[in-house]
């Protein structure tokens, strides 16, 4: 008897304690989202068609030319499917960026201890020399220079703390990455 008691005080505590806990998890879940989605002036650079080189850090945000706002306020002459490609280059740029990272510091590593490259790499490198052009469209376009830079600019990664070094890498990289031209995009989906 005593034991049903427990069991039923205990369903009803958490009965008392679940929702919440679920309205915190949903909190949560509107703050994340509302924090990823693109700021007011972010918008505008976009509107501008500037938002790649105007946005600080630009390639830790999400895209702003996918915006709701830009696509329903008055944006006159707003081409939609330019900002569908804009956003396959910001977001190939971002991957990119982040495997170029990854890469350097990988060279940095092979440069200092001898540590092997990942076969994966030495794959990929192979591939790229004997068919550079056909690599991928936009995101290959973006993977290939990932490569290449690393192998190039692994000593960013000297002196430096990784955090640095992984910032100072991404930001060098999407100075070159976010200007490339949208052609490189559109060609892939012409295929």
């Amino acid at each position: 008897m005593i034991n049903f008691r427990i069991n039923i005080l205990l369903c009803a505590a958490l009965l008392c304690v679940a929702p919440a806990s679920i309205a915190e998890e949903k909190a949560v879940t509107v703050q994340s989202i509302l924090a990823n989605a693109p700021k007011p002036d972010e918008v505008e650079f976009a509107r501008q068609g500037v938002a790649e080189t105007s946005i600080e850090n630009a390639w830790e945000r999400p895209c702003p030319y996918n915006s709701s706002r830009l696509l329903t306020e008055g944006s006159g002459d707003f081409d939609v499917d330019e900002a569908a490609l804009r956003c396959r280059r910001w977001q190939d740029c971002k991957t990119a960026g982040a495997d170029a990272s990854r890469f350097t510091e990988g060279f940095f590593k092979h440069h200092k201890t001898g540590e092997e490259i990942p076969q994966q790499w030495k794959n990929d490198g192979e591939d790229l020399a004997k068919n550079d052009a056909e690599f991928g469209g936009g995101s290959g376009h973006s993977y290939n220079y990932a490569l290449k830079f690393a192998e190039k600019n692994w000593r960013l990664f000297e002196g430096r703390s990784a955090g640095e070094a992984d910032k100072l890498v991404k930001k060098q990289f999407w100075q070159w990455c976010a200007v490339e031209p949208l052609s490189i995009w559109k060609s892939k989906l012409d295929d």
